[in-house]
């Protein structure tokens, strides 16, 4: 019989995810205790004996009805509209978590996106960088620890090269460089 390793070796670089843990079922209350009263004669447990307190004090029964539940609340406004446009012609609308490379593989716990560059300079390493919005609205970017590396370019062409590992805020217009590969960020 063979076994399965709870954590399989990550490449170097990389967080190894650990296994979701199963749903806890909700908790069912036990149904009510009843207990006999007095016993009669013939060994029956006698009907108790109504309460006048608990009788004027209970509301008469009604049937119950079941309302839908709400429909769940649209997302923020804030967390919409981010875009980023690649160098090899797509546009991807950034709605949550993404990561960009050549053949990229999740690197969070959390549901990613993605995306696969077709770069022709062979610049962009498979899971290059993560690109996440926040709740609030703000875009990051994260060097996934690539071999080229993640720059931010300037209006003149200067690179700014970002630490592996490290978030980095972007604003409306930047410019990334993966390796190479140029994505535009935009807000609408």
């Amino acid at each position: 019989m063979m076994t399965i390793p709870a954590f399989l070796p990550a490449p170097l670089g990389t967080l190894p995810v650990p296994p979701r843990a199963a749903p806890i079922a909700p908790v069912v209350p036990a149904a009510p205790v009843v207990r006999a009263g007095p016993m009669t004669p013939a060994g029956q447990a006698a009907p108790p004996a109504p309460s006048v307190a608990a009788s004027a004090a209970a509301p008469p029964t009604a049937p119950h009805t079941i309302t839908p539940a709400a429909p769940p609340a649209a997302p923020p406004a804030t967390r919409a509209g981010w875009t980023l446009r690649l160098a090899d012609g797509q546009t991807v609308p950034v709605t949550g978590s993404l990561v960009l490379g050549r053949d990229p593989v999740p690197v969070t716990r959390r549901a990613a996106t993605m995306v696969s560059v077709q770069d022709p300079a062979f610049s962009v390493s498979k899971s290059h960088a993560l690109v996440e919005l926040s709740a609030s609205g703000e875009l990051t970017v994260t060097d996934l620890h690539s071999t080229n590396g993640v720059s931010l370019a300037d209006a003149a062409g200067q690179r700014l090269p970002l630490d592996p590992g490290i978030r980095t805020v972007l604003s409306d217009g930047a410019h990334l460089l993966l390796g190479e590969f140029g994505v535009e960020v935009s807000r609408a």
